[in-house]
């Protein structure tokens, strides 16, 4: 992605820390908000209650080395300060690409530090079809995956540190799906229907809303690596859409991170083993 800054430790990444401030009124009264800055520059980073605990980069940095130690085979990859620093995202690639058939998959965690007093930290999982450089978010939301800005953060450590080593083993299983998927026929029909569940028509709907489906259906036989015949040239026409025909920023990584993309929403229903629905 382009918006990543290339590195090859966590060592090269910037550093501050989330520094907490009280807000005062003009009469010089604190009202119980504090206001959430960078150490070096004063930025403005959000605020927060009494309650709200910064983490600070090196900390996790520490979860993510020790995390590495213990499964081996992680390389750090890249970074982006989104926001100038309200969430610090840090790229991180797992060991060999998976070969299912002759398709080449990149393994990817995504670590993402929010800043601004609204939102947890997080892992999520991601791959990179080599092909085409299309990238799917493989978000299974479980209870407990963040690790909240609180004073029980310590006694979640360890649990982050589980979570991580989780996705290098998901990503080893993802081949099982891969395959599953490739496997599957799905034809045009099929697609233009999956399509239309994941973006419906709606009355009086935008030309980009029809567009937007057209595209995604001719890219099932059309896209890069595809051939108009499984449920992985499906899956692969959401991918290349999202990677490549929208425009890319930090926050949008960042919000795709958080599971809610036309991609992740398409493998779920890809991978099950029935759709009634599309015949």
């Amino acid at each position: 992605m382009g918006f990543l800054t290339e590195i090859n430790t966590l060592e090269e990444v910037p550093r501050f820390e989330v520094v907490k401030e009280p807000l005062v009124n003009s009469a010089g009264e604190h009202n119980g908000v504090f206001a959430l800055q960078r150490s070096d520059n004063g930025a403005h980073l959000g605020s927060c209650g009494r309650k709200y605990r910064p983490i600070q980069m090196d900390e996790m940095f520490d979860i993510l080395n020790t995390a590495s130690d213990e499964v081996g085979g992680i390389n750090h990859t890249g970074y982006t300060l989104a926001g100038d620093g309200k969430r610090v995202v840090v790229q991180s690639k797992l060991g060999e690409p998976i070969d299912v058939q002759g398709d080449k998959v990149d393994g990817y965690f995504y670590t993402v530090m929010d800043n601004t007093g609204m939102g947890s930290n997080k892992c999520a999982a991601s791959t990179t079809r080599i092909a085409c450089d299309n990238a799917l978010h493989l978000i299974e939301k479980r209870r407990g995956d963040n690790l909240r800005h609180s004073s029980t953060f310590e006694d979640n450590v360890k649990g982050m540190i589980g979570r991580i080593i989780r996705n290098v083993k998901d990503f080893t299983g993802f081949s099982n799906t891969v395959e599953f998927l490739k496997n599957t026929k799905f034809s045009r029909n099929q697609m233009t229907k999956l399509t239309q569940l994941l973006i419906p028509v709606e009355k009086d709907e935008s030309t980009r809303r029809v567009n937007q489906r057209e595209n995604i259906v001719d890219l099932y036989a059309e896209g890069q690596g595809n051939v108009g015949e499984s449920r992985w040239d499906a899956l692969n026409a959401f991918t290349e859409f999202e990677t490549h025909k929208r425009k890319q920023s930090p926050e949008k990584l960042v919000r795709s991170l958080m599971g809610n993309t036309l991609s992740t929403k398409a493998l779920r229903v890809l991978k099950e083993p029935e759709i009634q629905w599309a015949q």
